[in-house]
């Protein structure tokens, strides 16, 4: 702008001042479309953040109905080896009667086994506590 202004006083000038003042009118159009482009990039990068975010969000919940579903297994299967210790549960099988399959006395003995290995008895005194803090 100042190297028109100088030009329409009539000053002499070189010829780089000359050429930036044939060009002042590209220079301004690019400026504009720069500041288009920022904005357009600013917006873009917006999106992929909200789209990122919402993303993790997802993958999180994802995360945590698969550890629900593991857990809802584990006490399932807990809750199975836990009956295995009841002596009418125990008669069932060693008989295949109401609907449990047959095994045989060593087979019940592992799970049996295998119950009181992997499902910690409840403290009763624990227990007591428990229900009288409810109360």
């Amino acid at each position: 702008e100042d190297y028109k202004d100088r030009l329409k006083s009539g000053e002499h000038l070189n010829p780089d001042q000359l050429e930036a003042v044939e060009k002042y009118e590209e220079v301004l159009h690019n400026l504009e479309f720069a500041k288009e482009l920022q904005k357009t990039f600013s917006g873009l990068s917006l999106d992929l953040l909200k789209a990122q975010k919402k993303a993790q969000r997802r993958e999180h919940m994802l995360k945590l109905e698969a550890e629900k579903k593991k857990l809802r297994t584990i006490l399932q299967v807990q809750y199975v080896l836990q009956n295995l210790t009841q002596e009418h549960v125990q008669k069932d099988f060693k008989g295949g009667l109401n609907g449990a399959v047959y095994l045989p006395s060593k087979e019940l003995d592992y799970l049996i086994k295998f119950s009181k290995l992997t499902c910690p008895e409840r403290n009763e005194s624990l227990r007591q506590t428990l229900e009288g803090s409810t109360v």
